[in-house]
């Protein structure tokens, strides 16, 4: 090993800046990789066009509902093993008139 290359081994790995009453140590960095994580630099070379952004995403459109029954109480269309809007409807506000008669009782 050279002399300099021997200093520089020898050397700790922050350098130290002093004034009259301040100190500061600040650490050496050997390259932008030690200040820098990897995951930073990841950019993409090119920009991406529509028609490539498109394609990627086309299997993402809307499917069917294959599960669609008709009420038994009252024939309209629901999902299957949901309850149907205006059952529901009718439940709820049944269920809040009879709550007010018995506050009001």
């Amino acid at each position: 090993m050279t002399s300099l290359a021997l200093q520089r081994a020898l050397q700790p790995p922050w350098r130290t800046f002093s004034w009259s009453s301040f100190t500061l140590a600040l650490p050496t960095l050997q390259s932008l990789w030690e200040l820098l994580p990897p995951i930073v630099l990841a950019v993409p070379k090119k920009k991406v066009s529509h028609s490539r952004k498109a394609m990627r995403s086309a299997h993402k459109g809307l499917k069917d509902k294959l599960n669609i029954v008709h009420c038994p109480g009252c024939g309209q269309p629901k999902l299957a093993h949901h309850a149907c809007r205006s059952c529901y409807d009718s439940i709820i506000s049944q269920l809040r008139r009879d709550s007010k008669r018995e506050q009001q009782s």
